[in-house]
């Protein structure tokens, strides 16, 4: 449409601008040509993204447009476009576009300034300044050809903007199947958490990625991504507050830390762990675009509902085992046992009948080999059934069962790392003890609406956390309350039991002991434990 009457040579810029498929390679060829064509000394370049949504926290700090700046620098760059906006002469963000270049004067030296607008679909996409013109200002016809590059930049711009959209698509649709691929069994939640930190980090193209959880002194870090060095633990320790106020109230947030976009979004699944996706955007990249927000938030909601699905089927698995675990226990006592007891019946009915000396000894010690095997058999059925409560993860969810009468409500259970291979029996058995008190205590003090069980087993160490969001612990029950015998377990085993207020509100209490005894003097950051965001980085 533009080429017709365009030079020969107007017509190749032209056809160098629209080319090419990446947006920054569009306005950067842009740029050049404009300063070229006029003659103009410095360029400036103001990229617009549309405002955030109404769910998105945004930090006042990321509201600056990000400028390119080419034969001047940027403080002045962004004075320019500051007393150019304050005079109603320069664009923002959702401002009406025009189409059409604008001859300005800058308000400081009356220098003239040529603003080119990039406009895609109807809204205002960049503003290119032409600064510093050559002596006698710029010329009419030059102004005229940079008209027709502005408009071309613009479908330029739109047509890599479709084609980077459908790339993004494709790719996070194959990065969501890598998720779903993640829980096929055998399978721990690590890995699936992973796959999303590492999804999200590519989709956003950002520097670093970490699902995170808030505690007490800092984050939790359960996965990372891309460049994990000292910044992330300094970036992850500045924004503490923001991925709280995330995991309280589900909105994503994009703030400025440790010099770079932060951009973060929350998990929201039903039954498994409740984190927040913290990204380091690039410094070229530090205002994501709508599309972008939108992509990465539907893969991250994808994420959940993996997770979810993921903490369902290892409930199945484990039904599925315990059922089979009664099935196989039924069967050896209602048919093989009694089929034994059967031929010793026979088979002492046959002695008594048979004359004397006639082989009654081998009779008498096939009974006995026979009831040898019936014992050996019971202590098979024995095992079997305590095979349902060897698994501590199965023993869990019962007690959480066992007191939805007493509270009103099933408790959330969770579990991280291979709690039931690696929990002895004796542990398993006190980490039982010590569920039961804390539940009993949360029936019935508590007045709690929620409460949320964490299993963990990470660098030789179990822990144990029982959260609510009840009216809190009064001063001074810590000390007289039956929480004391707790405490002495945890002392003997070389762990502790640390009490703590939950935000909003609640109590976290968290018994935590070492796997190996010997390893009790060696302190070790776990899920849930208090631990500086650096320390959980490095042990990541």
């Amino acid at each position: 449409m533009v080429f017709s009457g365009a030079p020969e040579m107007r017509r190749a810029d032209l056809l160098a601008v629209v080319s090419v498929l990446d947006v920054d390679e569009v306005l950067e060829r842009a740029a050049t040509i404009g300063a070229e064509r006029t003659g103009a000394g410095a360029v400036v370049l103001a990229l617009l993204d549309e405002p955030a949504a109404g769910d998105v926290a945004v930090d006042d700090a990321l509201d600056e447009v990000p400028l390119t700046v080419r034969g001047t620098d940027v403080a002045r760059a962004t004075a320019l476009r500051t007393r150019l906006g304050e005079a109603g002469l320069h664009g923002t963000p959702g401002a009406r576009p025009e189409h059409e270049v604008v001859r300005l004067r800058d308000p400081a030296d009356d220098r003239e300034v040529l603003r080119v607008p990039v406009v895609v679909t109807g809204r205002l996409f960049a503003d290119l300044l032409l600064l510093d013109p050559p002596p006698g200002g710029f010329a009419d016809e030059d102004v005229e050809s940079i008209s027709v590059l502005g408009k071309v930049t613009g479908v330029a711009v739109r047509n890599a903007l479709s084609y980077h959209l459908n790339e993004k698509r494709r790719e996070a649709a194959e990065l969501a199947a890598v998720v779903d691929q993640s829980v096929r069994p055998p399978f721990l939640l690590t890995e699936p958490i992973s796959r999303i930190a590492d999804g999200a980090l590519r989709i956003a193209g950002a520097r670093t990625a970490a699902v995170v959880a808030a505690v007490v002194d800092g984050m939790d870090v359960q996965a990372t991504a891309g460049e994990v060095d000292d910044e992330l633990g300094h970036v992850l320790d500045e924004v503490a507050d923001r991925v709280r106020e995330a995991e309280a109230d589900g909105r994503e947030f994009l703030v400025r830390a440790g010099g770079r976009g932060v951009w973060g979004l929350p998990l929201s699944p039903d039954h498994a762990f409740a984190g927040v996706v913290v990204l380091l955007l690039d410094p070229a990249r530090s205002h994501p675009s709508a599309e972008d927000r939108e992509l990465l938030a539907s893969f991250v909601r994808h994420g959940s509902l993996v997770l979810d699905h993921g903490v369902l089927q290892q409930e199945r698995q484990h039904a599925v085992l315990a059922a089979d675990r009664d099935r196989i226990a039924r069967d050896l006592h209602d048919v093989v046992i009694q089929r034994l007891y059967a031929t010793v019946l026979r088979l002492r009915a046959g002695a008594r009948a048979a004359p004397q000396g006639t082989g009654d000894d081998h009779v008498t010690e096939a009974i006995r080999e026979i009831g040898d095997s019936i014992r050996e058999i019971r202590g098979t059925i024995f095992e079997l059934e305590r095979g349902r409560s060897a698994s501590l993860r199965s023993d869990v969810l019962g007690l959480a069962r066992e007191y939805e009468p007493a509270l009103g409500f099933v408790p959330v259970v969770r579990s991280w790392g291979p709690v039931d291979s690696l929990v002895g029996e004796d542990l398993a058995d006190q980490a039982t003890v010590v569920l039961r008190e804390l539940l009993s205590n949360c029936a019935r003090h508590a007045g709690a609406g929620r409460c949320e069980i964490d299993l963990a087993v990470e660098s030789g160490w179990f822990s144990l956390q029982v959260c609510d969001d009840g009216r809190g612990m009064p001063d001074g029950e810590v000390a007289t309350s039956g929480l004391r015998n707790l405490r002495s377990r945890a002392t003997d085993l070389g762990g502790e039991l640390v009490v703590e207020p939950a935000e909003p509100r609640g109590t976290r209490l968290r018994w935590r002991v070492p796997l190996d005894p010997q390893a009790a003097s060696v302190t070790s950051p776990v899920a849930g434990s208090p631990s500086s965001a650096a320390a959980a980085v490095d042990e990541t």
